[in-house]
């Protein structure tokens, strides 16, 4: 099954986040320092080659996530909460196992803690670190006399 082109957005956005080091935002500055230390100490780095293959697997995870929980094109933020991926303050297991599908495993530290991921149709939005506002890393096309978005 070819993966929907949210689930290639937001594949795409996790895998630049491994591919560099996080800047963690977990609230309060001694737990925010503590993990961006832990972070520089503890993190493996991740070849070019381990990136792609979690970014090609995640496609996949999410849009075998996807296809169980409600898709409607016309009602896109009905059932948003079920499609979020989140890391607070461990991954998603949506990311944990494409991380295990890609040969190696994440931890707390490999991606921005606190951070939550919309997956709707025709828009994928995130919210990386403690109260931060959610931008849309992704959107469909739309036409720009009807406003709809076309495929």
């Amino acid at each position: 099954m070819t993966p929907r082109p949210e689930a290639v957005a937001a594949a795409t956005w996790w895998a630049e986040q491994l591919a560099t080091p996080p800047q963690h935002d977990a609230g309060a500055p001694p737990s925010t320092a503590f993990a961006n230390a832990a972070t520089d100490h503890s993190r493996q780095q991740r070849t070019p080659e381990q990136i792609d293959a979690f970014r090609t697997a995640l496609a996949d995870r999410i849009e075998q996530h996807l296809a169980h929980y409600c898709w409607l094109p016309n009602e896109p933020d009905f059932g948003s909460y079920v499609r979020a991926l989140v890391v607070d303050p461990v991954p998603d297991d949506v990311l944990t196992d494409a991380a295990e599908r890609a040969g190696f495993r994440l931890t707390s530290f490999d991606l921005p803690m606190r951070t939550v991921m919309w997956i709707d149709p025709g828009i994928v939005k995130v919210a990386a670190g403690h109260g931060a506002g959610s931008v849309v890393i992704w959107a469909a096309p739309t036409t720009a006399t009807t406003g709809r978005m076309t495929s």
